[in-house]
Formats: structure tokens, sequence, C-alpha cells
């Protein structure tokens, strides 16, 4: 048996629209991005981050309290990165959510935005969210001042821990930077020519200003970019993986 659905209902909110004492619920609301401001992005996001958590205790509940997994595609299951899902993972999400636009905050440009998602060959999935449920061997290692984490497993474990958080990620090896809310919107920021030492640059850096942080019991809060630690968003490559804030 997952986490109390009462209690997971009552912190979700009206993004629950019934259930049942058979299961949680069968229908999703999907809201949509205003456009008028960061306020507006935020509460969609917020919305979005919800809808996420609930398909993920959805999937549990049917799955003797098992979260989806975490893992990439690749042939080495410590070759995983908290923005990437596989295959069956991102199926198994849009079944229970009911539409692929609850994989990635609303507003997010290319490579975001398509109805196929956005596949990296022998990884799988690169979604909207760092997606923290379901991953093995956690907390990963620290890498100078990168933390680990806990990945929650189960939708029975502590409440209180991280399931799933915005975008604000970066790669210095993939020379990709994210911030999905940034003063005017989201930034998206790739390889730069005229300045190799900006690719990769934090998410802070290149102009965030805050993100959203859900956790197992289905809430959703926002946290200013100077309150966020800094994490290890794969579990290898070192210094040319992802790190992430939140």
């Amino acid at each position: 048996m997952c986490a109390p659905r009462a209690q997971i209902i009552k912190a979700l909110g009206d993004s629950a629209e019934y259930f049942t004492a058979d299961a949680f619920c069968t229908r999703l609301h999907f809201g949509h991005d205003s456009g008028r401001g960061r306020n507006d992005r935020n509460t969609q996001t917020a919305h979005h981050l919800r809808q996420f958590i609930l398909a993920a205790h959805l999937y549990a509940d049917d799955n003797s309290d098992i979260l989806p997994s975490g893992l990439s595609e690749n042939a080495n299951p410590e070759d995983s990165h908290t923005p990437v899902i596989s295959t069956p993972t991102r199926s198994n999400f849009i079944l229970y959510a009911g539409s692929p636009r609850l994989l990635e905050c609303p507003g997010l440009g290319p490579p975001f935005s398509q109805e196929a998602g956005w596949y990296y060959r022998s990884y799988g999935y690169v979604i909207g969210y760092n997606y923290l449920g379901g991953h093995t061997n956690t907390p990963w290692p620290r890498f100078r001042e990168f933390v680990g984490w806990l990945s929650p497993k189960r939708a029975s474990d502590d409440p209180s821990l991280v399931l799933v958080t915005d975008l604000n990620d970066w790669s210095p090896g993939y020379a990709k930077s994210f911030a999905p809310h940034g003063r005017s919107g989201p930034i998206l920021r790739e390889d730069d020519s005229s300045s190799p030492s900006a690719n990769g640059a934090s998410s802070k850096e290149i102009g965030a200003v805050g993100g959203n942080v859900g956790l197992l019991d289905g809430s959703v809060h926002w946290k200013q970019i100077d309150q966020m630690k800094t994490y290890r968003g794969s579990r290898l490559w070192g210094s040319g993986g992802c790190f992430a804030a939140w």
C-alpha cells in the first residue's frame, strides 16, 4: 500500500478531480501557460508537477508500491541522469498522467515541447524536470561541491523526500544550460563558440531566479535560486556530467 491516499489528495488539491477507495483518481486537469509573466508560469509548473507526482503514485498503487524507475536505457545501470528516463518509464508516466505535456515545464522551447519527446540515443528521453524517484545506489557519491541525494523508491518512503524538481540543470560536457524560470521566461544556453568558458554555465549564472520542488507527499513549493543547493545530476562522468540545483 502506498502513502495514505487522503494525505496525497489533500496535498494535490484540485489537481485531482476525484478519487475512490480503489484508486487515486482516473481523471486529471491540465492547465496551460497563459504567458502573462513568471508568476503565472510558476503556477502552471506547480500544477504540472502535482499531476506528475500523482501519476507516480497511481503507478505505484498498481505496482506493489514501487515508483517508476529512474534508470536510463544505457547498458551500464550506473550511467543514469536525473533529467533522463527510459522509454518504458516515459510511457508509464504518459499512461498515468494522460499527456506528454506533464513531463515538462510549460513554456520550455525546443528541443522540448515536442509530442514525440526529446530522445537521446542510448540513454532515453530528456524530460523537462529532474525525476529523482526510482534511482539506485543513492545517495550518489559527492563530487566537489555537488552533493548526493536520496532517491525515493516506494510511494510509502519518507514523504519529505524530493521526487521531482524544475530543470535548473547544466552540463559542461554537453555544453547546455537550462533555467526554466528566468526574469523574462525560460532560458536555454547552448554551445557558444565566442565564449567557450561559458559553455555549461550554471543555471544561476545564466539567469535562473528559482524553481519548483515537488515532494513525495504531493506538495510543491517555490525556492529562490539563492536558497538552492547544488547536486549531481549524473551518477558518472565527473566534471563533464549533469549538475542540478533545487
